[in-house]
């Protein structure tokens, strides 16, 4: 079994499970950045869309790193984060 990359901050990844949040305009395989990871009784990972600056709270288990993203060396910093509204 192929074990999941452990999600850090920063991180570029991908919604997979977006169950709870269809109201909000999440769906599975959106794309966004792990603001902050959180572990309480399981790890937290606070998702914001790509193109937003909300952020969205949802188990480390709904979540995946993109490894296409990351292996060329994308980020969230001053430079990827979104600039609109």
């Amino acid at each position: 079994m192929v074990e999941k990359a452990k999600i850090k901050v920063g991180d570029p990844i991908i919604l997979i499970d977006s169950t709870g949040f269809e109201g909000q305009g999440l769906y599975d395989g959106m794309k966004g950045w792990a603001n902050s990871v959180a572990t309480v009784d399981q790890t937290y990972v606070f998702f914001m869309p790509q193109d937003g600056k909300e952020m969205y709270v949802t188990p480390a288990s709904r979540v995946e790193v993109d490894e296409e993203a990351k292996a060329a060396g994308l980020e969230l910093n001053e430079n990827t984060i979104a600039k609109g509204d």
